[in-house]
């Protein structure tokens, strides 16, 4: 027998296991539904099947095996579409409290910080006041400048919505829209529709200009 015919015959024969496994998995009714399940999960009938196809020139997965990959697969996507969350080290304090209607964190020697109390003081609202240069208060300065994008005091948070400095808040003040942005939760959900529709966005801080009545005269 020449290595050609032999080829041949193991090629026929392949061919004919290969079809009657394939057919086993299409033998009607009860019978069927319990073969397939019990031979799609048994190693034995797998690893025929492995060698099977790869005499065959193809590929074999079995049902666990597919399984696996897709699931995955659907945690791959999902940690990429996932948002990295933020990191607050444990007992961290959060910046803004949406239980108090106006918090401050600025520095006394700071002219807008002076100027956010003063408005505020104005509007007889209560509010906390936290100084960043009081030793206890210092660990807040990196995070406020890292959480807010802001790298000058004051930051202003209005019912723990970080709305900007001095600047911001006036504008807020300008607009009409201070009272709303110190309702509560429950008051905003139980006020007329056009003050729940008002939006207030932090605002580009400018904070850093000189007031015109604290700037040097020109010699």
């Amino acid at each position: 027998m020449t290595q050609t015919s032999g080829s041949s015959i193991t090629k026929r024969a392949t061919e004919k296991l290969f079809s009657a496994l394939n057919r086993a998995d299409e033998i009607g009714g009860e019978v069927r539904d319990f073969l397939q399940e019990r031979v799609a999960t048994d190693h034995r009938y797998v690893a025929v099947r492995k060698q099977v196809a790869k005499l065959m020139g193809k590929s074999f997965v079995s049902k666990h095996e597919a399984t696996r990959q897709a699931a995955s697969a659907e945690a791959q996507r999902a940690s990429v579409a996932a948002p990295t969350p933020v990191k607050v080290a444990v007992g961290a304090e959060v910046l803004g409290n949406p239980n108090l209607k106006a918090q401050i964190y600025g520095k006394k020697s700071c002219p807008w910080t002076g100027r956010a109390i003063t408005l505020l003081e104005k509007h007889k609202v209560d509010f906390d006041y936290i100084n960043l240069e009081e030793h206890e208060n210092e660990k807040y300065i990196v995070r406020l400048s890292s959480e807010t994008k802001q790298q000058t005091v004051p930051y202003v948070y209005l019912r723990g919505k970080f709305i900007g400095g001095f600047n911001a808040l006036s504008e807020v003040e300008r607009l009409g829209q201070l009272e709303v942005a110190m309702m509560s939760a429950d008051e905003l959900k139980n006020a007329p529709a056009h003050l729940r529709a008002v939006e207030i966005a932090p605002r580009p801080n400018t904070d850093e200009v000189v007031p015109a009545e604290l700037e040097v005269p020109a010699e």
